[in-house]
């Protein structure tokens, strides 16, 4: 019986890498930004569209704090995100010196509550500083344009964290990217377009994306003079020649992986098994299904394990629930998060997988559930 593993990264051909490194070695340009780095960014900005620009990141939680500190008001200190979410999101905010006030999920989409966080902006909207809303597991928020007016009603700046969601689309067609005030992407080894470690921030304000490229080079102006309080979040020539690379086989990747969501899909929905709103037009490195009790995860996830197949439990606990953020505030009970968080079971989704697999899978939790 063949393991199959939670997350394998996909990395392109080495001899097509090997070629990449050689030129830069040749070089001898590694970072500050050079060539690789300048085409990435371009390749980045040409791939989302919208005229979009796009500043290239040491990491996905670099580029969430160089967005808080170009875009959130200084003279105030909350910030709305999120509890359902990856603890590199507050711990972005917290860095960024603002404190975090979560908020709960919608049931459907599991995407962050608008209408909380309308009340919440209505009742103390003078003391938040900007908004953190998080595109969940990647997939586009369809009520983006609702997000958007909210933010531009109470005044605030909108920095969108869709991190595992490059080459995720809106349901109108439209790619991550050129929504908000600007979209942070990770490039991290367990994302779809793995390069190791990375991350871009890409904004239709192409003075907002020099901003963010000054403040990632110690605040550096031409003249080698910090002119604003950044740090070192620049991203290498090596890593960019792998994103530059991981963009040549994305397509095909895509729709690999499109036929693969098709089969779990399949397979699980009669188990009771739910999925996100709009998981077919996205990206995912890994798939999200939401069990029907809680109860069951336990159950299912020892299954798993004796068929050697990978899994995990995003986001369980939420954030509300890490000892990291023991006193953070809350907007109120979070009782989707809770809920969602008890039944969720992340499972293997990856471009070698075969029917079979899928198949072999979907039958390990059936069989699973229906022993209860």
């Amino acid at each position: 019986m063949r393991r199959i593993p939670f997350l394998t990264p996909r990395l392109p051909d080495p001899s097509l890498v090997a070629r990449d490194y050689e030129k830069i070695f040749a070089a001898g340009i590694f970072t500050n930004g050079g060539p690789f780095e300048g085409r990435f960014a371009l390749e980045l900005s040409r791939w989302i569209g919208n005229d979009v620009a796009v500043a290239v990141t040491a990491s996905a939680t670099v580029g969430l704090q160089l967005a808080c500190k170009a875009l959130f008001r200084a003279d105030r200190r909350l910030v709305l995100l999120a509890s359902f979410t990856a603890a590199a999101v507050p711990l972005a905010v917290i860095w960024s010196g603002y404190e975090p006030v979560l908020i709960d999920i919608e049931p459907l989409s599991w995407q962050p509550d608008v209408q909380m966080a309308e009340r919440f902006l209505e009742e103390e909207g003078d003391d938040v500083a900007g908004i953190l809303l998080t595109n969940t597991f990647g997939t586009a928020n369809a009520a983006i344009a609702a997000w958007e007016v909210l933010a531009d009603r109470f005044g605030l700046r909108l920095v969108i964290d869709s991190a595992p969601g490059f080459a995720s689309r809106y349901p109108w067609g439209e790619s991550l990217g050129a929504r908000g005030d600007c979209e942070v992407f990770s490039f991290h080894a367990t994302k779809t377009v793995a390069i190791g470690e990375g991350g871009a921030v890409a904004s239709r304000d192409h003075e907002m994306i020099r901003r963010v490229n000054r403040l990632r080079n110690f605040g550096f102006g031409d003249d080698r003079r910090s002119v604003d309080i950044g740090l070192n979040g620049k991203l290498t020539e090596l890593g960019s020649a792998m994103g530059l690379r991981q963009l040549e086989m994305l397509e095909e990747r895509l729709a690999r992986r499109q036929e693969i969501l098709h089969r779990y899909v399949v397979g699980l929905e009669p188990l009771g098994c739910a999925f996100q709103a709009g998981l077919m037009s996205s990206a995912p490195p890994f798939l999200p299904v939401a069990l029907p009790a809680h109860c069951q995860r336990e159950q299912v996830g020892l299954a798993l394990q004796e068929a050697e197949v990978g899994w995990r439990a995003y986001y369980d606990p939420p954030i509300h629930c890490h000892p990291s953020m023991t006193g953070v505030r809350k907007v109120g009970p979070l009782t989707v998060t809770d809920d969602l968080s008890g039944r969720i079971i992340s499972l293997p989704l990856d471009d070698r997988l075969s029917s079979e697999d899928v198949a072999r899978v979907a039958t390990v939790i059936g069989e699973a559930v229906g022993g209860q």
